[in-house]
């Protein structure tokens, strides 16, 4: 990838853009990975037009706060297509989540459960960046959207796989990386439901010798916020191992959080509570395991569902240091998995 950013004149937009683009990614490789990656691939602009059919609408697969993804075919190999839109009322700046986002997933990508980086487009105002083709698309249309149900020990798998990705960002790296923004809409599925973890654009490394780091901006859900990064800006490994937990609980539950709380409270002794930091702990597991088993207790998976609302619970503590690891979350599930 290094050898594609060439000293030459600017002759066109596009080579200026190529320019201006290259070097904020050289500098984003370097100040967070000593200047290493995994080889990607450079793209056209025009191969990338070509590819998704000029960005049609029709072949846009998701959409995030200031990117859209297309269905793309290239070489006959399926692909998606990154594009990003500049955001005039962020506090970011675009070119840099990009680059950290870039700098990140091509360092990831090995990873059997983070979705693979191909490539990118440096031609265009934004860079464009391209990834493997997740058969099965987004993870969030198949819990609470219209795609096809997720049996049991699927949904089981996909969160064993998750936390392999997250622990491996936390533990895998040379330095420890806080995603900051973990839910259902940030992971695809391949053709064989294997999970792909993705968006890295927000995530923040913590300095070596520190357990933390805080934040100017706060970035994520409102409502799935952990506590002290919500209050204070503070993100550690535990932040995200408040945020998995939330995870699993859409997951498992096939609900979005917001109609789980709706849920917690009307049938908890504090209806009136504005957030479930006001649950008692233990309460909101057990209502919770409560819900499951309306909805999707089985007798073959009752110990996993016990199980698994249990953990729910040690991930929500308010108390970050009362949260295991992620390593220990991935561990226990593989347990439950076993039961």
């Amino acid at each position: 990838m290094l050898s594609c950013f060439r000293n030459k004149k600017y002759k066109t937009k596009e080579e200026g853009c190529f320019l201006k683009n290259g070097a904020a990614m050289l500098e984003q490789l370097i100040h967070s990975f000593y200047g290493n990656c995994n080889p990607i691939r450079m793209y056209s602009k025009e191969e990338l037009k070509k590819a998704t059919n000029d960005y049609c609408w029709d072949g846009m697969a998701h959409r995030d706060w200031n990117s859209r993804l297309y269905k793309g075919v290239h070489e006959e190999h399926g692909i998606l297509v990154k594009k990003f839109e500049a955001d005039s009322s962020s506090y970011m700046d675009p070119l840099e989540l990009i680059t950290n986002e870039a700098a990140i997933a091509s360092n990831m990508s090995k990873h059997n459960n983070v979705l693979k980086l191909l490539g990118c487009c440096l031609e265009s105002e934004l860079p464009t960046l391209v990834y493997e083709f997740p058969a099965k698309g987004n993870l969030s249309h198949h819990i609470y959207g219209d795609g096809q149900s997720l049996q049991w020990q699927i949904r089981l798998k996909i969160a064993i796989e998750v936390a392999d990705a997250v622990a491996y960002l936390h533990y895998g790296m040379p330095k420890m990386i806080i995603h900051r923004d973990i839910k259902a809409g940030h992971i695809f599925l391949d053709q064989d439901y294997v999970a792909k973890l993705s968006e890295f654009r927000t995530s923040v490394p913590i300095p070596l010798g520190k357990t933390h780091v805080d934040v100017e901006v706060i970035t994520g859900t409102h409502r799935c916020l952990p506590p002290e990064y919500a209050i204070s800006g503070r993100t550690s490994e535990k932040s995200d191992v408040h945020s998995f937990g939330i995870l699993l609980c859409e997951i498992f539950a096939g609900k979005r959080w917001d109609s789980l709380l709706i849920w917690f409270k009307e049938n908890s002794n504090k209806g009136s509570s504005s957030s479930y930091n006001e649950l008692e702990f233990r309460q909101l597991a057990n209502l919770f395991e409560t819900y499951l088993e309306a909805n999707v207790w089985e007798e073959e998976n009752k110990k996993q569902v016990v199980e698994c609302a249990k953990l729910i619970e040690r991930c929500l503590k308010t108390n970050p240091d009362d949260r295991p690891i992620m390593t220990e979350v991935a561990l226990s599930l593989r347990l439950i998995k076993s039961l």
